[in-house]
């Protein structure tokens, strides 16, 4: 099982709806409230919604209370499935005395009876029998190595027999034989004498029924918080639990991506494994760039070396355990982690991911992820409306959509038996020419020569028909789908953010570009490689791809139930595209996609682009799926409020609900409103006062006075990049980000994720005083950005937390206009709440999410600003977390405010000085 040692640290054991849970540490009031919120969702079946504060232990008791429960819900199960065996087997038992004594008085005298050893009976007068099977296997239970149950393998065997079925007495006489696993049930002949036994009277037989236990799925937004997960789970006495952590080939591959550079550079893992493990693909690359591709050296049949957690505990690796383990073993044994996990996943009791790979149709399919009759928890909850939005969206580039046709005619005319591909392809050219149809209608264009034409879902479908390639024509193109995906060897591989041709589909898909042109060298027969291309055409991952997503989207579009819940726009925009021109001399061809950038020369010319987008409005067309699988979905964040629109929203019942308070004193956190700045300028945060230098000098102003009070980090965060960039440039201009510059590191979010780790390192440096210069660190970051989401502030990294404005989502966006339209038609009849609701709520969802990064353990302390003249209204404050709506102060001054602000700081460090001489 484990070889995890036995925690000497005492238990809090506490009892909640008849389950027994046990706590590493002694419970918060608002662990208990949320713990007892989990055992009864699980136990009535009903779904929960629970908003408790970062640093109040919710993480801590999600898994305790769900995996006690499971604990409990499995022994009741198994003692139900042994009352009703041991029912069936006692029924059994008098039905075949009963048919013996006929038989026995129909014999004639003189006839003999027939063995009772082929029936396992003993002839006791009144009596029945009982046959109790005990199965000794290896190390690894049963139910783990039933995945490589072999038909002809043999297992001991020992038989209980004689059970007194009239007076409840029981005389055991066992004996050891060998026997067929593959047998019908477990009698005591051989495999041999299998044969002579009469099928009638073995499958007559009851049989001992496993019960299925249900699975925890636990779903956090990103890996780094998974680990975290795991490591809470650790130090829990449920540490011996069979864990599961899920995670893309980026993430487990252990092989070397540069195993074949530099003639084959592949651009990810996802990419390396698949053409070492499709012997078509090898034998392509094989003779392309003459040498032998040989299969990965580490696939060893599916990882199997690694793949029970009977191997897990022999090699060292606890039941719990983290992506880092299980790569790290990996590499020692010399077997895949991905595959390996995949065998783990079969047996496990609890399983980590992160939440698109239950939220996203197309990555659960792709996963195999069965829900039926398990538990979901899903951490980080708060944006979990737009993520199922997305999941049912699809944006089509028709460049992409182009190729992917091409990639189907290309195996089409190179293979037989492929009319399958013919037919997808023809489908995708007419999808095309509607796109080309459609585009004629765009007659206005904006000053980035750029058109839009929209419409409704349900005009979609009447238009797609009209055209020849509605509902009848999408039935068979996803028949053949689903036979061209089934074809191939290797599954596609979802990826931690959404599938690339639904969000930036362009970057994978134009790789086909060069894959179809690939290179003809000169001194390579023409006719071996078309002999080739016959045998081992395939079409790219990237058209995998393409083509599930469409499938998915489209079913849900031509639903009964949803087709009212798109909106279908088209997009028209001139763009520069790069023009490469082959260079016969350079060996260069891109491996599993459809893009090589060469160092070619190139042409830049503009080009006209067609993208139409299929956008879902309403979450409950994937959310729905979910709710009508899993037993209990339980939505869990720091930040869930306002609450009310969960409900509507994902068009799901949550009976049980709770909004926690924070587990700190209330001396721990100052919030206060501000509404004017030090020269008394109004900083109401509408679009057309920050667009005014008086709003935009106030703010310098404000920000200087909140460094110099406040020591080491200061977090301020600002509606949108260009509200943030605007007020930086002003500064600059003024002089006044200078003067933030003499006391504290200043430090703007960049808009690539790719960027941030190195700017944090310089910002915990700088909050550290590690280098020379001003003491602490301004970092001025954007709500619903990366500062927003998840990274540590804890302690001197946040001491403050400058929150400017109110997080409204763009009005101009087209998605959030459409999504708001769309609440004000169906608002009455689907329950939904009205546009501004919804649109009020998005703000202050992100707004709250912002302020947690405050406060994030029970001893941390920090101050909170809420920089907008509009919270002197009680109305907008009541979209804040419960915790914070408590504590807020409307103080009519500037410098009150910077007294009480100044007097709160010195407090606290005082308190921690006291605190550390105890």
């Amino acid at each position: 099982m484990s070889n995890a040692k036995p925690d000497d640290r005492p238990l809090f054991t506490y009892t909640i709806g008849g389950v027994k849970i046990e706590m590493p540490v002694r419970p918060y009031p608002s662990q208990v409230s949320m713990m007892d919120k989990v055992i009864r969702g699980c136990q009535r079946q009903q779904n929960c919604l629970l908003e408790s504060p970062t640093g109040s232990g919710k993480t801590l008791a999600l898994l305790c209370s769900a995996l006690a429960w499971q604990k409990a819900e499995k022994a009741r199960l198994e003692k139900l499935s042994e009352e009703d065996f041991q029912q069936s087997l006692i029924e059994w038992q008098q039905k075949e005395q009963q048919k013996k004594l006929k038989e026995k008085k129909q014999k004639k005298p003189n006839t003999p009876e027939k063995k009772l050893a082929e029936t396992n009976i003993s002839p006791t007068k009144n009596k029945g029998s009982c046959v109790s099977t005990v199965i000794t296997i290896s190390d690894d239970s049963e139910e783990e190595m039933a995945v490589f149950k072999q038909p002809g393998k043999k297992r001991k065997i020992n038989n209980s027999r004689d059970l007194d079925v009239s007076n409840g007495k029981s005389m055991s006489n066992d004996e050891s034989i060998m026997t067929n696993d593959s047998s019908a049930n477990n009698s005591l002949m051989t495999e041999d004498e299998d044969e002579k036994i009469e099928p009638q009277i073995e499958t007559n037989m009851p049989k001992k029924s496993r019960p299925v236990i249900p699975v925890i799925y636990f779903c956090t937004r990103t890996h780094k918080q998974i680990e975290q997960v795991i490591k809470e789970l650790q130090r829990t006495s449920f540490n011996t639990a069979k864990s599961c952590v899920l995670a893309s080939r980026e993430h487990t591959c252990i092989q070397d991506s540069n195993i074949y550079y530099p003639q084959i550079s592949y651009k990810s893992k996802t990419e390396l494994c698949r053409d070492l493990l499709d012997p078509k693909a090898r034998r392509r690359n094989s003779i392309k760039f003459r040498r032998t591709i040989d299969r990965c050296s580490y696939y060893d049949n599916g990882g199997v070396k690694i793949s029970t957690y009977g191997q897990l505990a022999k090699f060292g690796v606890e039941s719990v355990w983290d992506i880092e383990d299980i790569v790290r073993l990996g590499i020692s044994k010399k077997s895949c982690p991905y595959y390996g996990t995949r065998l783990l996943l079969k047996t496990a009791e609890i399983v980590f991911c992160p939440y698109n790979y239950i939220i996203d149709p197309v990555i659960r399919n792709t996963m195999n992820l069965k829900l039926k009759g398990h538990v979901i928890i899903v951490d980080e909850a708060h944006n979990i409306e737009d993520q199922c939005r997305e999941a049912a969206s699809l944006q089509l580039d028709q460049t992409n959509m182009n190729l992917a046709k091409a990639d189907c005619e290309k195996v089409y005319k190179s293979c037989s038996n492929s009319l399958s591909y013919s037919r997808l392809a023809r489908y995708l050219s007419e999808l095309s020419k509607w796109i080309d149809q459609k585009s004629n209608d765009i007659k206005t264009y904006d000053d980035y020569n750029r058109g839009v034409v929209s419409w409704t879902g349900t005009y979609t479908i009447a238009s797609f028909d009209d055209f020849g390639i509605g509902l009848t024509a999408f039935e068979k193109f996803k028949k053949d789908c689903e036979t061209v995906l089934a074809d191939s060897a290797e599954e596609s591989e979802p990826d931690d953010t959404k599938m690339d041709t639904k969000d930036n589909g362009e970057n994978e898909l134009v790789e086909k570009e060069d894959s179809d042109l690939v290179e003809k060298d000169e001194d390579e027969t023409l006719e071996n490689r078309s002999s080739q291309d016959n045998v081992d055409a395939a079409i790219t991952n990237a058209t995998k791809t393409l083509l599930s997503s469409i499938c998915s989207v489209f079913s849900l579009l031509y639903d009964e139930k949803y087709k009212f819940d798109y909106h279908v726009s088209l997009e028209k925009i001139m763009e520069l595209k790069k023009y490469e021109h082959k260079d016969r001399n350079m060996k260069t061809t891109g491996i599993g996609g459809w893009i090589n950038a060469a160092a070619q020369p190139d042409d830049s010319r503009p080009v006209w682009k067609n993208v139409i987008s299929f956008l879902c409005l309403n979450p409950a067309a994937v959310f729905g799926e979910l709710k009508s699988t899993a037993r209990t979905i339980i939505l869990t964040s720091g930040t869930l409020s306002p609450m009310q629109s969960f409900q509507s929203e994902l068009g799901t019942q949550f009976p049980i609900a709770l909004e926690a308070g924070h587990v700190i004193k209330p001396d721990q956190c100052w919030v206060s409103s501000v509404s004017v700045g030090p020269d008394g300028t109004d900083l109401n945060g509408q679009y057309r006062n920050i667009n005014t230098y008086n709003y935009q000098d106030e703010m310098g102003k404000v920000l200087w006075d909140v460094c110099a009070a406040v020591p080491h980090g200061v977090l301020c965060f600002m509606p949108s990049y260009m509200l943030m960039e605007k007020l930086y440039s002003r500064w600059q201009v003024t002089g006044q980000l200078n003067r933030l510059k003499q006391i504290k590191v200043v430090m703007c979010e960049p808009r690539r994720g790719d960027q941030l780790e190195e700017l944090m390192t310089k910002y915990y440096a700088a909050v550290r005083g590690d280098e020379k210069g001003p003491s602490g660190a301004l970092f001025l970051a954007v709500y619903r950005g990366k500062i927003s989401e998840g990274l540590d502030f804890s302690d001197n990294n946040a001491r403050a937390v400058v929150a400017v404005g109110i997080p409204f989502p763009n009005y101009k966006d087209a998605a959030v206009t459409h999504k708001k339209d769309y609440n004000d038609k169906h608002h009455k009849n689907k329950g939904l709440l009205p546009g501004w609701e919804w649109y009020q709520i998005q703000a202050y969802r992100a707004l709250n999410q912002a302020l947690g990064r405050c406060i994030r353990h029970r001893n941390d302390w920090g101050a909170i600003l809420l920089v907008d003249s509009r919270y002197e209204q009680p109305k907008n404050l009541s979209g804040l977390s419960k915790w914070i709506r408590g504590r807020v102060e409307r103080n009519n001054s500037w410098s009150t405010i910077v007294t009480k602000l100044k007097n709160f700081v010195e407090t606290r460090q005082y308190e921690d000085s006291i605190a550390a001489l105890t």
